[in-house]
C-alpha cells in the first residue's frame, strides 16, 4: 500500500496546470523564476512553490548563478511516467 501511496503523490505532481506549463516552458529552455512567472502570468512565489515541488520528484533540475536560480528540464518525462507506472504494476495486489 505504501508504494501506491507514493506512486499516487509521484503523479499527483503532474496533475496541476501551472506544474504542466512550467514543464512545457523548460523543455524549451532553462528559465528562472521571473521569467517563469511572467510567461505564466502568475506570480514569483507560486512559481517557486510548483518549482520546488517539480524539484523534489526529480523532473526539473536548478543551476545557481550569482543571485539567480534557473530551472530546466532534468528528466524525459515520458521514461518518467513509465518507470512510474512500472513501479505501480509491479506492486502485488492484496486480497
Amino acid at each position: 500500500m505504501e508504494r501506491i501511496k507514493q506512486c499516487a503523490q509521484h503523479f499527483h505532481v503532474l496533475a496541476d496546470p501551472i506544474r504542466l506549463q512550467i514543464l512545457l516552458l523548460l523543455k524549451e529552455r532553462e528559465m528562472c523564476v521571473g521569467d517563469l512567472a511572467e510567461a505564466l502570468g502568475v506570480n514569483q512565489p507560486t512559481v517557486s512553490y510548483h518549482l520546488k515541488r517539480l524539484y523534489r520528484a526529480g523532473l526539473v533540475g536548478r543551476r545557481a548563478e550569482n543571485t539567480w536560480n534557473y530551472y530546466s528540464l532534468c528528466a524525459d518525462l515520458r521514461s518518467w511516467v513509465n518507470e512510474e507506472m512500472d513501479h505501480l504494476l509491479k506492486v502485488e495486489r492484496r486480497a
